[in-house]
């Protein structure tokens, strides 16, 4: 201020501080510097030229003290905003979970969400091992209710997946047993645990049996085997919202099953951000099926 002003009367004034505390300021940094900064005169002060250089140091400190502070602004808002990390399978994104999160992020500024494809398996695992708060896996295994808190989602039929040259193409509504020649494709139980039990059961509600030629880890995956040619499919009905060329879907008319898409967290990761995401997750709009 004694550099702006040229003046200790101005000075001490601007900065509500004695004239003498300021001149003793002044002399305490000449004799920790070790040379003269300002040229005393009766009508006020003048800088010598280690005090122009000095105020410029000065300056450039203000200036990098300043710039430090503004870069603190970014991590001091990231540690105070709540983070909440999400499992999910491919079919949840554009189902429900992208118009849940859509809601969710216009109303929580303060959660930062991340987000992470898993396989139902991978989620499970996430899960034990503190990975992620939230799984969006599909229709769990009642067992893992001992351990966790299971929320259904959204409810969503069965469908067959047939290759788009496939005789039955045309036909928008199937019975499982008009297949019962065919080979079919299954999800892996490794990634996809009571899966093919699922399918199993299914297939001895329809009275048939049929030959199982390939086991796939994804959903995509799945649908690239049909395509392929590979054989034919019992899949959710909300999976034709993935990429799906050379395939059709077609509805099952009989036997019908209804899968259940849930949310599973363990609860000692329940806080209100997640279960107002959960909320949301539910009044999404429904998912276009086959």
């Amino acid at each position: 201020m004694a550099a702006k002003e040229l003046n200790i009367s101005r000075a001490s004034a601007r900065l509500n501080i004695s004239q003498p505390a300021v001149s003793r300021q002044i002399k305490d940094l000449e004799e920790e510097l070790g040379v003269i900064l300002f040229e005393r005169q009766r009508d006020g002060l003048t800088l010598t030229a280690a005090g122009h250089t000095a105020l410029a140091h000065a300056r450039e400190v203000l200036r990098q003290s300043v710039a430090m502070e503004e870069s603190m602004t970014a991590f001091r808002d990231q540690a105070q905003r709540v983070k909440l990390t999400i499992g999910f399978i491919s079919t949840a994104l554009p189902g429900f979970l992208a118009d849940g999160l859509r809601r969710f992020n216009q109303t929580r500024k303060d959660v930062c969400v991340q987000l992470h494809e898993m396989s139902p398996k991978e989620q499970e695992q996430a899960l034990r091992d503190g990975a992620i708060d939230l799984a969006l896996l599909g229709d769990p295994c009642p067992l893992l209710a001992d351990t966790y808190r299971i929320e259904p989602i959204r409810k969503v039929s069965m469908a067959v997946v047939v290759p788009a040259d496939h005789g039955l193409a045309k036909r928008k509504s199937v019975k499982l047993e008009e297949l019962k020649d065919d080979p079919f494709v299954s999800l892996h139980e490794k990634h996809f645990p009571g899966r093919p039990e699922m399918m199993s059961n299914l297939l001895d509600r329809a009275g048939i049996e049929v030959d199982v030629v390939s086991k796939a880890g994804g959903l995509s995956e799945l649908l690239g085997l049909v395509a392929a040619g590979s054989g034919v499919a019992l899949a959710p009905a909300d999976l034709i919202q993935l990429p799906h060329t050379g395939v059709v879907f077609i509805t099952l008319r009989h036997p019908t099953l209804t899968l259940v898409s849930s949310a599973m967290w363990h609860p000692d990761k329940e806080s209100p951000a997640l279960l107002e995401l959960v909320e949301l997750l539910k009044t999404s709009p429904a998912a276009p099926e086959a």
